[in-house]
């Protein structure tokens, strides 16, 4: 393996390290640090097994081979780990015993699964088509979808985060951890192809080791950089100067008017039960900043997500006419706003833990 190569991989794990060290020293009491911090490690663990990957062959001493087996397979579990850190960071209300039964098996499977191609990749055996799709492509798969959905939920989430100082720091983290998990499952990828298709002629070419490194310290660069600018250091900061504190409190009381004129609109125009509002549609109606009305309705409201608010006055106004009403509980959740009885149903049962006809049926047996 060239020096350079190895020099880059060496400073990007060393950066990764170093983030890892201040993660579990300043934020191990959290949920969300210790699951960013292992996250870390299993970066770590994949871009060292990657690099071994390129010097190790059937021919090497045994211990070798198994510390790079198992440095790869701890470096998988970053699929996995990317897309729980993009639930927990999107979502408030997520905890990890929320993931269903379903995802736990895919992760664990796969990584069975790549555990014994990988046995027989370094040994150089053949194996026959089925076999590799069970063990190289059933895991690729699986771990691919990991990333792709760790993208999608950075995505998704950021269109209705309430919490403007956080949007773009949680998009910038799970799209560079997300990107990095792409360039490493790709590069796999095309291994498993080749491993497939050997004999049909057909080959395709992974990026070189440079390339590979190169891109790998870059992209640890962006999230180094990133940790510690979002981190309030106060050896760092200047004293806030007087016009600061004026302009701050200005748009303090900006905020606090806008979430009055909110509040207005949505309880005597009920804007909630149009299914396709958004934040930058309730901008328009109030002729304001979107910047703005999520700052508002974030720090004078108290919601930290845009559904969330929407939930709260639909499920208000479901909960008043399933007791002075007898209209039927579809017709309810659709003109409150939902788009789907689905998501009608689910929203309810997560705030009354019941269905609205349970709701129903207790609440006129009590009147």
């Amino acid at each position: 393996m060239p020096v350079v190569d190895i020099v880059f991989l060496s400073l990007a794990a060393s950066q990764l390290l170093v983030m890892a060290i201040y993660i579990f020293l300043y934020h191990r009491q959290s949920a969300l640090g210790l699951l960013s911090g292992v996250l870390i490690l299993t970066l770590i663990s994949g871009l060292l097994g990657e690099g071994l990957n390129f010097v190790v062959s059937p021919q090497s001493r045994k211990g070798l081979i198994f510390l790079t087996m198992t440095l790869n397979r701890i470096g998988n579990l970053s699929m996995f780990l990317a897309w729980l850190l993009s639930l927990k960071l999107f979502d408030d209300n997520f905890h990890i015993s929320q993931v269903r039964l379903r995802f736990w098996v895919f992760a664990g499977t796969a990584l069975i699964m790549r555990s014994i191609g990988s046995y027989y990749a370094h040994y150089a055996i053949d194996l026959s088509v089925f076999s590799n799709v069970i063990t190289w492509v059933y895991s690729q798969l699986v771990l691919l979808g990991f990333s792709i959905a760790a993208i999608y939920v950075a995505a998704e989430g950021w269109k209705s985060d309430l919490v403007v100082e956080r949007r773009l720091e949680r998009v910038i983290f799970v799209f560079c951890v997300a990107t990095l998990l792409l360039l490493m499952m790709g590069n796999r990828s095309v291994w498993v192809f080749n491993a497939i298709a050997a004999g049909t002629g057909f080959r395709a070419t992974p990026l070189s080791p440079i390339v590979y490194s190169i891109y790998a310290y870059f992209v640890t660069v962006v999230l180094f950089l990133w940790i510690f600018r979002v981190v309030n250091l106060s050896v760092i900061r200047g004293p806030v100067e007087p016009a600061l504190d004026k302009e701050k409190n200005e748009q303090l009381v900006r905020e606090r008017e806008l979430s009055i004129q909110i509040k207005a609109v949505m309880e005597e125009q009920k804007l909630y039960h149009e299914p396709s509002l958004t934040v930058p549609a309730l901008a328009e109606r109030l002729v304001s900043q979107e910047y703005l009305v999520r700052r508002a309705i974030n720090n004078h409201m108290g919601f930290r997500n845009f559904s969330a608010f929407l939930n709260y006055y639909r499920i208000n106004e479901t909960v008043q006419l399933l007791v002075d009403t007898k209209e039927p509980i579809t017709n309810i959740g659709l003109n409150v706003g939902y788009a789907s009885l689905s998501s009608f149903y689910t929203a309810f049962k997560a705030v009354n833990h019941m269905t609205p006809k349970e709701y129903r049926a207790q609440h006129i047996s009590k009147a």
